[in-house]
């Protein structure tokens, strides 16, 4: 009986010390995975004059898809190096991505392609084109109400929901604005509540990352000021270095939300599920005489036989190219990923102020 009762107790012992030790790992799983958004309260700076129904409004914001369905990313299968990137960025921002397997154009035959076509479109530029329908054609085969479109060789600023929840204030507004003014975000009324996206009613693209575009003369603009996470305007950058910046008639620390215009590159953009079925239509099954970026962009801004569609871009982008340098990011999350998983908060900033 002795013996017996050694081997309950000994049992018992390892089954209580098994337990205990699967809580404090489980325990101390939670606060390494919330200490790399506990420094960030993720509200909008305009948050004190928002009504309490669209604060609520701006929650899913806050969610692993940013309030979208899905967030797709292009990968080319063999590019392991930009998917692994990809996939530690997003693990470490609390955000989750499905990916879509990238085309290599010599695999795509020549019946399959619209019959409007350029010709000379070398197999990287057709290849692109099939990989960002096919991430459009899902959200149409699965019944998405929207999903995010990511490239994989992208990066954002640790304060991205933050941002977005910004962004979400102004787009409404732009979405129910059809006349030219320029405003504050910060003098304008945010109790409208959307009733189908926390981003606004009735869009086709929201344009997050790219690499460069033009603020309308015809259309609303919204401004973000005052806005510390906003790379300062003397330094942004856009892919026309020949070009002065649009936003350089502005303030430090502002960015823009208004009409997507002359958008160049598709690093990301979210699309409904209603510009989805169109954009099938229009681009995959009529039309390849340009670049997909450049038929995203014309098909947005009504040129070339296109309806004009309801399509919100902003100024500087939140999702740049990552490349050896941060471009308009300033708290990059890539930059700073061994920051954030040692859990040090003194993030590196490309930009900071003198």
């Amino acid at each position: 009986m002795a013996r017996s009762s050694f081997f309950t107790n000994r049992y018992g012992i390892c089954a209580i010390t098994s337990i205990t030790s699967f809580l404090l790992l489980l325990i101390a799983s939670r606060n390494a995975s919330v200490s790399l958004v506990a420094p960030f309260k993720h509200r909008p700076s305009q948050w004190n004059k928002v009504s309490a129904a669209r604060q609520r409004s701006l929650e899913p914001i806050l969610n692993s898809t940013l309030g979208f369905e899905k967030i797709l990313a292009i990968n080319l299968p063999e590019r392991t190096d930009h998917r692994d990137g990809l996939v530690l960025a997003s693990a470490v921002s609390n955000i989750h991505i499905d990916f879509v397997d990238g085309v290599r154009g010599d695999n795509i035959t020549k019946k399959v392609l619209p019959a409007a076509l350029n010709t000379e479109f070398p197999p990287a530029t057709i290849g692109s084109w099939r990989a960002h329908i096919n991430a459009i054609s899902a959200i149409v085969e699965h019944g998405w109400g929207s999903a995010l479109i990511l490239e994989d060789d992208i990066h954002w600023d640790i304060r991205l929901k933050e941002q977005l929840q910004n962004f979400a204030l102004a787009s409404d507004i732009v979405l129910r604005t059809r006349h030219a003014t320029t405003m504050a975000l910060r003098d304008t009324d945010t109790s409208h509540v959307p009733k189908t996206s926390p981003y606004g009613d009735d869009w086709d693209v929201l344009w997050f990352g790219h690499c460069g575009m033009e603020l309308p003369e015809d259309g609303p603009i919204v401004l973000i000021d005052n806005d510390t996470s906003t790379v300062p305007v003397r330094n942004q950058v856009s892919w026309d270095s020949n070009a002065e910046h649009p936003m350089r008639v502005f303030p430090e620390h502002t960015r823009a939300v208004t009409d997507a215009r002359t958008m160049v590159c598709t690093l990301a953009y979210a699309v409904s599920q209603s510009a989805a079925r169109k954009l099938i239509q229009d681009i995959a099954l009529n039309r390849l005489d340009h670049p997909f970026d450049v038929l995203l962009a014309k098909w947005c801004d009504g040129i070339n036989d296109f309806e004009k569609h309801k399509c919100v871009g902003v100024l500087p982008q939140f999702i740049d190219h990552f490349y050896s340098q941060s471009g308009n990011i300033r708290w990059s999350v890539r930059m700073n990923m061994d920051k954030l998983l040692h859990g040090d908060t003194d993030y590196y900033d490309e930009f900071h102020d003198e």
